[in-house]
């Protein structure tokens, strides 16, 4: 079930790569992304040649949060989830450090709508700056329109879960009304879709949290941190946001045929899970991940993965 990912041995730098005119602002989001093409020379083969990748910069604040990319994709990749494979990178002309996260869908005969354009469409109210009004009840009712005509693949139950569990994994907290969304192609018969990979998973991992003051926390504030985060999606307009866990816990209640597949994906242990960050701190970047950031997302890694663990038993 697991995916091997691909694993980069230098920092890429993407000062000479060409800079996609269509896309060479990529205005969605709150971080500043540049799309760009990859040489037809590559510098390492985990890189495609000729293709589309988003250079996606840090927020200002948080200037080492890209790094939350790289290592998502290489979580996703252990629980056997499909996640954009995502590279730590710079630019040297400008100095500037992003992750490098490949285009998941292909632009000559496939189109991405976000779920955000739907949700839209079915409440003309819909709160699409900040997707205060995004709740799992209606991403199903949108889900069944598109299934039951059988537009979309079949799955998105267990997507749904796989998504909830990878995200109470990294702590991510932005799975909003456009950070999921389908990936549209065309048959013989009808277009078709396809619930895209799991992309933008920065927002997560702690990134918010300064090592320094982290280094003088005590076991309680580590369990404060855990116990207070929360899920962007709630599950109906009128419930309040919840904890990861609790609801992850509530999908498997509602789909309880999607729990053997779901905890089947988390077959791995903690050194498996160190594993995915070892070789990060050595590679050579004006903003590092140091190894204080790297101790400090294992952590938070280790102790998601006890709670989901015990959820599963």
């Amino acid at each position: 079930m697991r995916i091997q990912p691909l694993i980069q041995t230098a920092v890429f730098d993407v000062a000479d790569w060409e800079v996609d005119a269509e896309f060479g602002v990529f205005p969605q989001g709150a971080r500043a992304k540049d799309a760009v093409f990859a040489p037809n020379s590559p510098p390492e083969p985990v890189i495609t040649p000729g293709k589309r990748y988003l250079f996606k910069r840090s927020k200002r604040s948080y200037p080492d949060q890209f790094w939350g990319e790289v290592v998502a994709y290489r979580v996703g990749c252990l629980l056997g989830l499909q996640v954009p494979p995502a590279f730590a990178a710079w630019n040297s002309r400008t100095g500037h450090c992003a992750a490098l996260i490949e285009w998941f869908y292909n632009d000559n005969n496939e189109a991405f709508v976000m779920a955000g354009d739907f949700l839209q469409m079915m409440h003309k109210d819909f709160d699409r700056k900040y997707g205060t009004q995004h709740n799992l009840l209606d991403n199903m009712r949108l889900l069944r329109m598109l299934a039951i005509p059988k537009v979309l693949e079949p799955g998105w139950r267990q997507w749904w879960v796989d998504a909830l569990l990878f995200d109470a994994l990294i702590g991510n907290t932005d799975r909003h009304q456009d950070n999921w969304g389908f990936i549209f192609y065309s048959t013989e018969q009808a277009p078709r879709c396809r619930l895209a990979p799991l992309f933008d998973n920065g927002t997560s991992l702690g990134h918010e949290r300064f090592t320094d003051r982290v280094s003088r926390w005590t076991e309680a504030d580590y369990d404060h941190y855990l116990s207070k985060g929360t899920h962007h999606l709630k599950w109906s307009l009128s419930d309040p946001l919840q904890g990861h866990i609790s609801l992850l816990q509530r999908a498997l209640d509602e789909w309880p045929d999607t729990r053997e597949a779901a905890g089947a994906r988390m077959n791995f242990s903690f050194d498996e899970l160190s594993d995915v960050v070892t070789d990060m701190p050595q590679l050579v970047a004006t903003t590092p991940l140091t190894s204080e950031r790297r101790e400090f997302i294992l952590r938070l890694l280790g102790s998601r993965l006890t709670l989901l663990k015990e959820l599963f038993l």
